[in-house]
């Protein structure tokens, strides 16, 4: 079919699967679960269906021992958490590996009798919206493992794309800013309708899957309201007060409200480092806080979004890297809107629009000073790709989020 994609992802989850009687895809609703395990898996078995619902709710024992075929994909599990603790029995009895995939709009962390059942026995991957390598059918890029393990940058990083590359992967670029990942919505042409497809898929979100982790009696549009002003602070700190006074919702109950989006892939926090003590929050898909912020976003905000999105999967889909993200601030006002640390050293990204500036070149220079052996990469709009000194290189956005 013309819109599917090889994901990522694929390689982790197989290798996953040697290991691991029960390996979780997690991710936002439509980010591509239910396509991966029809691809993965021999079995596929969705909790969406009202009878099969029923039936493992009914008698979860029998449920399961009625599955003995490995591979065997259960689709919306935290709709059927009674499955967990025979899930829990069946892999103490036989810990073959690959048994069961197990996928979920909502964390499995965030559940209660999920979290008790399967600590310790479950290996999870989270799904992320679709890059633009992806969307590209190229490979996994390199770029950030690469500058996370290099000592010294030097001209061997440096290279040029030509100006028709440069075009054609700009030309996706602007397409992703618009549309974003999500595979239901990024392949609908009309804006409208993308557009009215965020927005009812927002409603199940909203109006059902944070329910699951939250009972909070607000209103859906209540709700709404709330996630679109969350939407305008997209790769900024959370300011509670100024979210009440917009909301009318005590700080308390957002703490609630945000775990809970997190919990159902609608956003993260991301901790903020330096001088600083407090969150940023950024949403999941492009095309999802465009449509939520309502053009409030200027083209920063969007730019910076953008590059985080298509950045992260470079060292989150890569095995055996232990990555945390960060966001460094100071007080001076010094921003990195999106670091890395892995055991391997520190990196920070910096992107801009338009030609290197003083203002990134001090970003840079801050976040070195912080973090000594610390590696900076300046992500530019513009074809052109440099070495500032043997800490700090300038790519072009058209070279990074894609295959080198």
């Amino acid at each position: 079919m013309a819109h599917l994609r090889k994901r990522h992802i694929e390689p982790l989850l197989q290798k996953m699967a040697k290991l691991s009687p029960l390996v979780g895809i997690l991710g936002h609703r439509q980010v591509g679960k239910t396509t991966l395990l029809e691809k993965t898996c021999s079995t596929y078995v969705t909790f969406d269906d009202e009878s099969t619902l029923r039936s493992a709710l009914t008698d979860p024992k029998g449920f399961i021992a009625s599955h003995r075929r490995t591979a065997t994909a259960f689709d919306e599990c935290q709709l059927a958490e009674k499955i967990f603790p025979a899930l829990k029995e069946r892999v103490r009895k036989d810990r073959r590996p690959g048994q069961f995939f197990l996928s979920g709009s909502v964390r499995f962390t965030s559940k209660e009798l999920i979290r008790e059942s399967l600590t310790g026995r479950l290996m999870t991957l989270d799904l992320l919206p679709m890059t633009l390598s992806e969307l590209d059918r190229g490979e996994l890029p390199t770029w950030l493992p690469r500058l996370l393990e290099v000592r010294r940058i030097d001209g061997t990083w440096v290279s040029q794309l030509t100006e028709r590359e440069y075009q054609r992967r700009m030309k996706l670029l602007e397409h992703y800013k618009d549309c974003g990942g999500l595979p239901g919505v990024c392949f609908i042409r009309d804006a409208r309708f993308r557009s009215d497809k965020v927005m009812s898929q927002l409603d199940t979100i909203l109006g059902r899957d944070l329910h699951q982790i939250h009972a909070t009696t607000l209103t859906l549009p209540e709700l709404l309201r709330f996630v679109r002003e969350l939407a305008k602070l997209d790769g900024a700190p959370l300011n509670h007060q100024a979210l009440r006074r917009a909301t009318g919702i005590a700080p308390p109950t957002q703490k609630k409200l945000i775990y809970a989006l997190e919990a159902v892939f609608l956003l993260r926090r991301l901790p903020i480092e330096g001088e600083r003590s407090d969150s940023a929050v950024l949403f999941e898909d492009q095309a999802e806080v465009l449509a939520l912020s309502r053009g409030t976003l200027n083209s920063e905000q969007q730019w910076q979004g953008l590059i985080y999105r298509n950045l992260r999967e470079q060292v989150l889909y890569r095995s055996g890297l232990a990555a945390e993200l960060f966001q460094f601030r100071t007080r001076a006002g010094v921003v990195v809107p999106f670091a890395v640390r892995t055991p391997e050293g520190t990196l920070g990204v910096v992107p801009i629009r338009g030609p290197l500036t003083r203002k990134a070149l001090g970003a840079a220079q801050s976040f070195q000073r912080k973090y000594m052996g610390g590696r900076v990469l300046i992500v530019t709009d513009q074809n052109e790709s440099r070495v500032i000194d043997e800490r700090t290189l300038l790519l072009s956005a058209a070279q990074v989020l894609f295959p080198e």
